[in-house]
């Protein structure tokens, strides 16, 4: 991947082929519904640990023993 950079007043921009730039934004969008589904996972845990009529673990162990 071929970048050059280009100064215009106080600010720098990276130029670099479309092609290149298309990869990397599938990657960032890959990336970000990798990170809301994580994100649901997590909620969806939290939701379920506070719920009542769960049992723990050890509880589980317990039954699975019988």
């Amino acid at each position: 991947m071929t970048v050059q950079t280009l100064k215009i007043g106080k600010r720098e921009f990276v130029l670099l082929p479309k092609r290149d730039f298309e990869r990397m934004a599938a990657q960032a969008r890959r990336q970000n519904e990798q990170d809301r589904q994580d994100a649901g996972d997590v909620a969806e845990s939290r939701r379920r640990r506070k719920a009542p009529g769960g049992i723990t673990l050890a509880e589980m162990r317990k039954k699975l023993r019988r």
